[in-house]
C-alpha cells in the first residue's frame, strides 16, 4: 500500500506565525546577540540571537554561525563526510522543550563522500518551550564540527536568559524559519510508496515517489530512520517525469538484525533552490 497526500496547498504551523509576527512586531527591532567565544574564532563565530517569546510560550531564538570561507557545518543528518551537531540544554531553567528547525542543507562531495551542511553565515533557529511565563535561564552546551581540507571539533557552552517581554532579531530568525524544507502537500506529493526487503545484517529500501520536480538543480535525498543505530546509505536516485525512484541500503552498526519503522521514516529531497521533506512511508 501506498500513502497518499493531498494535493491542495496548505500552510504550516510556522508560516501563520510569521504572518502574525510581521503585523504584531517591528521588523526593525535593533538585533542583540550574544558572542559565544571558542578556541577556533580564525574558523567559526557563533552568535546567540535572543528573539522573541510567542503568545502560545513558545520562545524563538536563533544561533548565527560565521564561518571563513571554504569551510562548513553540518545538518541533522550530515552524511557520510559529516559531523554531527548535538546540542544539549538538560540544564536549563523554566524550559520544558527545545526544537531545532533547520533550515534547507546544501549537499557537499568531497573525496567521494557526500556531506550535507551550511557553508559561510547561517541562522538556526530553535524553539524554546517555557513552563512559564517567565524569564528562559539558558544553560546548554553546543557540539558540532567545522571541515575544509580538515575538521575540527568545537564545543561552547550556552548561558543567558531569555526574557518573555523583549523581541530581537525578528527579520534574522524569521527569515531563517521560512527556510525550512517545505511539506509534502506544499511540493504536490501524490502518492508515496516503499518497500523494505531483509538480507543478513542489511536491508534495502526501494522508494516511489510521485511529484513533480523542485525548482533547482542537482536533486538528491537524505533518508533518516528513527533508530540511531541503524547506517543509512546514501540512496541512488532516478526520475521519469513526475515519478522519483530511490533506493537505499541500512545496516546495524553493531551487525545484530533490525527492523525499521516505515511510519518514522523520513525522506529529504533536495535540489539547489529548494527542498521537501516526507514522513512516513508504507
Amino acid at each position: 500500500m501506498g500513502r497518499r497526500y493531498p494535493t491542495l496547498m496548505t500552510r504550516t504551523r510556522f508560516t501563520s506565525l510569521l504572518a502574525a509576527l510581521a503585523t504584531a512586531l517591528p521588523l526593525t527591532t535593533p538585533a542583540a546577540g550574544q558572542v559565544l567565544s571558542n578556541d577556533v574564532s580564525d574558523v567559526v563565530n557563533v552568535t546567540l540571537l535572543s528573539g522573541w517569546r510567542s503568545g502560545d510560550g513558545t520562545h524563538f531564538a536563533a544561533l548565527k554561525f560565521s564561518m571563513a570561507p571554504g569551510w562548513k557545518t553540518y545538518w541533522r543528518a550530515p552524511g557520510d563526510g559529516g559531523v554531527p551537531t548535538r546540542m544539549d540544554w538538560s540544564a536549563s531553567g523554566n524550559l520544558d522543550a527545545a526544537q531545532v528547525l533547520w533550515p534547507t542543507p546544501q549537499v557537499f562531495r568531497q573525496n567521494g563522500l557526500r556531506s550535507v551542511g551550511y557553508s559561510g553565515d547561517f541562522v538556526l533557529p530553535v524553539a524554546f518551550t517555557a513552563h512559564d511565563d517567565g524569564p528562559i535561564a539558558l544553560d546548554g552546551q553546543l557540539e558540532f564540527g567545522v571541515c575544509s581540507e580538515i575538521c575540527l571539533p568545537v564545543s561552547l557552552d550556552l548561558a543567558t536568559l531569555l526574557p518573555p517581554n523583549e523581541t530581537h532579531n525578528v527579520e534574522e530568525i524569521a527569515t531563517a524559519i521560512q527556510k525550512q524544507p517545505i511539506t509534502a502537500a506544499q511540493a504536490g506529493v501524490r502518492h508515496v510508496e516503499c518497500t523494505i526487503s531483509y538480507g543478513d545484517k542489511r536491508a534495502r529500501i526501494d522508494m516511489q515517489i510521485d511529484m513533480p520536480p523542485l525548482q533547482g538543480n542537482g536533486e538528491a535525498m537524505v533518508l533518516e530512520v528513527a533508530d540511531p543505530r541503524l547506517w543509512v546509505g546514501e540512496p541512488f536516485l532516478t526520475r521519469s517525469g513526475d515519478t522519483l525512484r530511490a533506493t537505499a541500503e541500512l545496516a546495524a552498526r553493531g551487525g545484530t538484525p533490525f527492523r525499521v519503522d516505515m511510519d518514522r521514516v523520513r525522506m529529504t529531497i533536495i535540489t539547489t533552490q529548494n527542498a521537501v521533506e516526507i514522513v512516513g512511508c508504507a
